[in-house]
């Protein structure tokens, strides 16, 4: 995997998380992947973004496609890169990938900067927007690579 995404630890995979055919329900593919989202935005906004700067994010437009059955036995990571950026948004990239490097699913989405006290969209604070913009440099070239981002729900012509 490339150095310039950040790579989560494998991310549980709870019992709960099952349904009726076994595998791990389309809810919970989007739970791991904002799990490994959370993750990869913790030295970008840092560890006192809510409650000591009173800023936050939303989550905007969120698009999944379900590749491949995950169970309770694998072993999930999240590839988290960071595409595009504003003054008030970032849109990112999530890829759950199996231990064996099987693609499981891929989810793409926007953050909105949020104010905790007003509830309304604001401009991120400038070293948070500098770092998200280091970020989305970074992961240019992997995000590049995605032919997937930007797709939109259609049936498939076969």
């Amino acid at each position: 995997m490339n150095d310039a995404v950040f790579v989560s630890p494998p991310l549980p995979i709870e019992p709960a998380f099952l349904d009726h055919n076994g595998h791990v329900n389309m809810a919970y593919h989007l739970v791991l992947a904002d799990r490994a989202l959370e993750m990869a935005f913790v030295p970008i906004k840092g560890a006192d973004y809510v409650d000591g700067r009173g800023m936050t994010t939303f989550a905007g437009d969120v698009h999944i496609r379900y590749l491949r059955e995950m169970t309770i036995d694998d072993e999930i990571r999240g590839r988290v890169m960071l595409v595009e950026s504003d003054a008030k948004r970032v849109i990112w990239a999530v890829e759950l990938v199996r231990s064996d490097g099987a693609l499981v699913s891929s989810i793409e989405g926007n953050a909105l900067s949020v104010s905790v006290e007003t509830r309304k969209v604001t401009p991120f604070p400038d070293d948070v927007r500098a770092r998200i913009e280091e970020t989305v440099a970074r992961c240019r070239p992997a995000a590049a690579a995605l032919d997937w981002l930007g797709r939109r729900v259609s049936m498939s012509k076969s």
